[in-house]
């Protein structure tokens, strides 16, 4: 056996192996003994810590327990002269002899005190219990001045000193007369003994000095008998120090013999200057004295075990290390010198650790062989052969697995280079050749892979890699190496080409485009159909990200992103952008998967669905719309028709249908020829398109027939009829209008059927057959004509068309007349009136504004009406001053009117032309006007009221009531409604209400005139509520200006007979 090269170190460690191993392990023991000992010093020093803890929450403990027996004493002296200095015998003075006895008395139930006395301003005894004790000077103790300068109980500074020898501490209670005059000051000298006693009688710890002292430390009691005396300061400096500092304290100290103490200072009822205090004390040695016993005892017993624990770990290092180890390296040198390991001698030691070692020694060259033949095993699994080529006899001697390789039985020997090279595919004889002539000329030996042919025909793969070894000459002699069977793989490589040919012309050839993607978004491939559908080239789409090439805006487009992330694939379609910036639609399919390195790629296809979209719009749009006008045809016309019939009938609301048939279309066709026909029904399509609303639709359901849909036209029956009336003169006007075709005029005008929806038991069949009946009544009525399908609702139409007629011919006729309403003060005197317009009809009789008003408020004729009653009203502010009688003039101004671009500017002219004082003319107003464009209003009213005219909201309370407008308004008064007003006074609502309006009208200094009074009840109420003006039939009813006038002169003229 070989030597071993790393033996001869172990001789160089021999020498002093011995002293090592044992200095470790002593050194491992010290180490291991370590922790313990810190452990336990710092456990000991926790333990003191704890117990000084613990001696301060004692001290704390026991200085409230001494504090509150303290507290108890001074409170029980404090009743004591309390009782005293409240007794009739003290307070008066002429009862000596009774105040001696009471004094007594009380000196016998209190046997803590030492005298108890009645003392005058001046400090002389006035009566005493003891009179055989000579009185102490008084006249500068603090507890006599004290009382009489707090005039309450105080306690002394000083101790006394007792003729008997005996020391006590004073207390003073002020005494009063009966005419609550200071008269003196009871003292009670309570004995220090009797207070030392009390302080001894307490179960305290032995080792506790405690002591109670005085504001200037004298000791007053002590619970131990120690050097210090009653009535003397205390002997600790500090502690002394600390007590005259009058504060709470804990702090520790040492004595003069170097002892350590924990003081603690407690006030007794207080911190003040001349407080009591309690001292505790005690020594720190006394606290930690049984923590360092336990100490001193432990450190003994664990300095005895680490010295039996060392000396145990050295005779062990000798006996159980050392010389083992030592004959370890016997073995080993044994060994080295080539000598059979079983034949060296073999160690002593029984320990498991040395057996282990061993017998782990010995197993070493047995495993030798075993890796040998795992190394055979690991080349059939790898497939991987050796091989040796002899140069001088030309043969080749290989491992099994190289005849596997070959086809050969192992048993066939030595094959010759001949045969070897007859076994080399054909066509990579030539390569084979060339590489080893080069390796031959002293190239650097390379992996070759060439194939071989088995004896059966079968085709292997093989890796090779080979190297010379050549003779001291430099000669070649030997030519080994390796050989691997690759087949598999080749196989594999070969089917991976053959797929990444399939997959690169189906990307080079496919219609539809194809884009890669990294994980950032960033196109990294793109086929030739996708730079197509972008218009750009492959090195310019590598340079895009995702972001580039879609509409970020689309908003299909998170959603595909978050089911991409989610299943690693989406579907779907989305708005892209192509190179110049259009917009296409695209359908596309996106995958995920992982390349060689691991990072996600997405693989993009794509198709440009921008046709198959127009196709499918054309598709639907002459599947629903009408071919020729572009407008919903009667397929489209009839879902939206049943659509909204249903929400009609949910919602309750009213909708037209019309029928619109264009008159002599048919001449217009006929005459001038389809081009020309089909021209005006595509200007007719557009005219009708652009005089409806958003919401309605407008149908043409073949030749010249129309049909418009008006969903949600009003609430009621009466209202929509209205509105569909309106819209069809509407339509009825424009269509009449000239349609210019080639330079030339057409007409076309219309019949018009109309009928309204929901009915009971209507369909959306019987919807189109009422409109189509309609419109052939309007028809056979003589063309160019409206007509309801419901008779009743015609007439009602005709009725409202015929009275807006009649109106706007009655404006500047005499059938318009302004009446005036007086508004009267509370003393009957006429202030003010308000215009009343009224229609005296030449058929229909006189017209109350109900009947007529609405009708000009849903046309423009309110404004025409508006003009002329201002105009009217200041025609009437000239005849009062005429008169001479100077009122106010109130008109109604509507909502409609006031918002008139011109209506300013209209009041200006208006004033100017009349002469009219803008002063007195007052604009009434409804809430409705605030309720839109409240700050274009109030801007408005300030241009008004810049001209002088004033403001007053009529009907207040009905409308949009709200306070935040009120106070913004340049209002001038409030008329409460007559709804309101017929309520007062016995309705307790409407009431209220009135009382509400007064009130708030008073806090915003606006005048309230209430119209519609019509009881002397109501007038008495509204008067006596502090309402300013009243209106109503009870004092005069509406009427023209010159019967107003002669009933006041008239009025006037009696009232001036009868005085």
């Amino acid at each position: 056996m070989r030597k071993l090269p790393f033996f001869p170190a172990l001789d160089r460690l021999a020498s002093y192996r011995r002293l090592r191993l044992q200095s470790l392990l002593i050194l491992l023991a010290v180490i291991a003994l370590a922790p313990g000992l810190l452990l336990f010093i710092y456990t000991t020093s926790t333990i003191q810590q704890d117990e000084l803890s613990k001696a301060k929450l004692e001290l704390e403990s026991v200085g409230k327990l001494v504090v509150a027996n303290q507290q108890q004493l001074v409170e029980g002296e404090r009743q004591i002269l309390a009782t005293v200095a409240s007794g009739p015998s003290l307070r008066r003075s002429n009862l000596h002899s009774l105040c001696i006895e009471f004094l007594q008395n009380v000196l016998v139930a209190s046997p803590g005190n030492a005298n108890i006395s009645l003392l005058d301003m001046h400090a002389n005894v006035v009566c005493q219990a003891n009179e055989s004790l000579p009185h102490a000077q008084t006249a500068s103790r603090s507890y006599f001045l004290n009382a009489i300068a707090g005039k309450e109980f105080s306690l002394g500074r000083d101790v006394v000193r007792l003729a008997s020898g005996k020391n006590s501490i004073g207390f003073g209670m002020p005494v009063y007369d009966y005419a609550d005059n200071l008269i003196g000051v009871a003292v009670g000298l309570l004995d220090l003994d009797y207070t030392n006693r009390q302080l001894q009688s307490i179960a305290l710890p032995e080792y506790f000095h405690i002591s109670v002292v005085d504001a200037n430390a004298n000791v007053l009691a002590t619970s131990v008998n120690t050097t210090e005396k009653l009535g003397v300061p205390v002997s600790n400096p500090m502690l002394k120090s600390a007590i005259l500092r009058h504060a709470p304290a804990d702090f520790m100290a040492s004595d003069k013999q170097g002892n350590a103490w924990l003081h603690t200072l407690k006030p007794i009822g207080g911190t003040g200057p001349d407080g009591l205090m309690v001292a505790i004390s005690v020594r720190k040695e006394d606290i930690v004295s049984v923590a360092n016993g336990h100490f001193r005892q432990q450190l003994i017993l664990m300095t005895l075990a680490s010295l039996a624990g060392l000396l145990a770990a050295w005779l062990f290092a000798q006996r159980c290390l050392a010389k083992p180890v030592a004959q370890l390296l016997e073995r080993m040198r044994c060994v080295e010198q080539g000598q059979s390991f079983n034949a060296c001698s073999t160690p002593v030691a029984k320990n498991l650790e040395f057996m282990e070692l061993n017998e782990g020694f010995s197993s070493m060259l047995s495993k030798l062989e075993k890796n040998q033949q795992q190394l055979i095993r690991a080349q059939q699994i790898t497939r991987v052969g050796f091989y040796q080529l002899d140069l001088q006899t030309r043969l080749y001697t290989a491992s099994p697995i190289v005849y596997e390789i070959l086809g050969l039985d192992p048993a066939v020997g030595p094959l010759t280079v001949e045969q070897y090279q007859s076994m080399i595919f054909p066509d990579d004889r030539e390569l084979v050749k060339k590489h080893r002539e080069r390796l031959f000329s002293g190239g650097e030996p390379l992996r070759l892979q060439y194939r071989l042919v088995q004896p059966g025909g079968t085709i292997r793969w093989i890796d090779a890699y080979g190297f010379l070894q050549k003779n001291e000459q430099g000669t070649p002699i030997l030519y080994s190496g390796a050989i691997q069977d690759i087949t598999d793989r080749k196989v594999a490589e070969q089917a991976q080409r053959a797929n990444e040919n399939r997959f690169r012309l189906l990307f080079e050839n496919s219609l539809d485009g194809i884009l890669q993607t990294d994980g950032a978004g960033k196109i990294i491939k793109a086929n030739p159909a996708a730079c197509s559908i972008f218009g750009m080239s492959e090195a310019q789409l590598i340079k895009c990200t995702r972001d580039d090439v879609v509409f970020a805006e689309d908003a299909r487009l998170q959603p595909l992103l978050e089911e991409r992330d989610a299943t690693g694939q989406a579907r779907g379609t989305l708005t892209m952008k192509r190179g110049d910036g259009t917009r296409f639609e695209a359908e596309l399919a996106a995958s995920v998967y992982k390349d060689d390195e691991g990072k996600p790629i997405c693989s993009l296809i794509l198709r440009d669905i921008t046709e198959r979209i127009k196709a499918e719009q054309n598709i639907h749009q002459l599947a629903f719309f009408d071919a020729l006008t572009h407008l919903p045809n009667r397929r489209l016309l009839m879902d939206r028709l049943a659509l909204l019939h249903a929400v009609a009938q949910h919602l309750k609301q009213i909708g037209a249908v019309m029928f619109i048939d264009l008159d002599r279309f048919k001449n217009v066709n006929d005459a001038r020829g389809h081009a020309i026909g089909d021209e005006l029904l595509k200007q007719v399509a557009d005219r009708l398109s652009s005089l409806m609303r958003s919401e309605d639709t407008v149908a043409r359901i073949g030749g010249d027939e129309f049909v418009i849909l008006m969903p949600d036209l009003a609430t009621d029956l009466f209202a929509g009829a209205q509105q569909a009336m309106a819209a069809a003169e509407k339509i009825q006007e424009k269509l009449t209008l000239p349609f210019q075709i080639n330079g030339q005029p057409y007409g076309a005008a219309a019949s018009i059927g109309v009928t309204l929806f929901p009915k009971a038991d209507q369909t959306t069949e019987d919807l189109l057959r009422e409109a189509d009946t309609a419109m052939y009544r309007a028809k056979h009525a003589g063309r160019n004509r409206i007509a309801f399908f419901e008779p009743s609702m015609q007439m009602q139409v005709e009725e409202r068309l015929s009275l807006e007629n009649e109106l706007a011919h009655a404006l500047g006729t005499s059938q318009l007349e302004m009446y005036l309403q007086p508004q009267f003060t509370m003393h009957g005197r006429p202030v003010g009136c308000e215009m009343l317009v009224r229609w005296t009809h030449p058929v229909r009789g006189i017209l109350s504004p109900a009947a007529f008003i609405p009708v000009a408020e849903e046309s423009d004729l309110i404004c025409r009406l508006g003009e002329w009653t201002i105009r009217e009203g200041c025609q009437t502010l000239l005849r009062l001053h005429t008169e001479e009688r100077p009122m106010t003039v109130s008109v109604n101004v509507s909502p409609r009117q006031f918002h008139e671009t011109e209506f300013v500017e209209m009041v200006g002219k208006i004033l100017r032309e009349t002469g009219a004082p803008a002063s007195q003319l007052i604009f009434e107003v409804t809430e409705g006007l605030l309720i839109d464009r409240l700050d274009q209003t109030i801007a408005r009213m300030d241009e008004l009221v810049d001209m002088g005219i004033r403001f007053s909201i009529d009907d207040f309370g009905t409308g949009y009531s709200s306070l935040a407008y009120l106070r913004r308004l340049p209002l001038y008064e409030l008329k409460i409604d007559r709804s309101f007003v017929r309520c007062t006074p016995d309705d307790q609502g409407g009431t209220a209400i009135v009382q509400s309006i007064l009130s708030l009208a008073k806090n915003l200094n606006l005048k309230v005139v209430a119209e519609g009074v019509e009881t002397p009840e109501q007038s008495r109420f509204l008067y006596s509520a502090g309402c300013d003006f009243l209106q109503g039939y009870l004092l005069a009813p509406p009427m023209p200006f010159k019967s107003w006038l002669q009933k006041l002169k008239a009025k006037e003229g009696m009232q001036a007979a009868a005085s």
